[in-house]
């Protein structure tokens, strides 16, 4: 997904998009309708800013996140998107979110290799396993 830079301008900027694609003169996806659709099905709190934030989806030039979620809480409010634009991303999201091994694997990755020197005792364990093997 591309970073959206959030500041004071661009509310203004999406609703002269959204109401560009409700002209009648072009035919139209209602891309940028349903962009702000689901990226609204993303933020509804100012935690979820946060989150979206740290992983540097969002960059934010407001005040605060529960500005920028009420910005997109507002802005998205009677649109009719087209659903199906993004539901292979968030078929993907959750496929993501839903598989037990990305989890398992940060969750031993920060338990027991949370510093260099412990990698490196793991990484000569092997090496002697396979030494004494041979």
């Amino acid at each position: 997904m591309p970073r959206l830079m959030v500041d004071d301008s661009i509310a203004s900027k999406f609703m002269n998009l959204v109401a560009l694609e409700m002209c009648l003169d072009f035919d139209n996806d209602f891309e940028i309708t349903s962009y702000l659709y689901f990226m609204d099905s993303f933020i509804d709190t100012a935690q979820d800013v946060k989150e979206l934030r740290i992983t540097g989806m969002l960059h934010t030039y407001l005040g605060s996140d529960e500005e920028v979620a009420d910005l997109f809480n507002r802005m998205s409010k009677d649109l009719v998107p087209d659903q199906e634009i993004y539901s292979h991303v968030t078929k993907n999201i959750h496929k993501y979110c839903n598989n037990p091994l990305p989890t398992c694997l940060a969750q031993t990755y920060y338990t027991h290799f949370s510093s260099p020197w412990t990698l490196v005792a793991f990484l000569g364990a092997i090496m002697g396993l396979l030494f004494s093997a041979i």
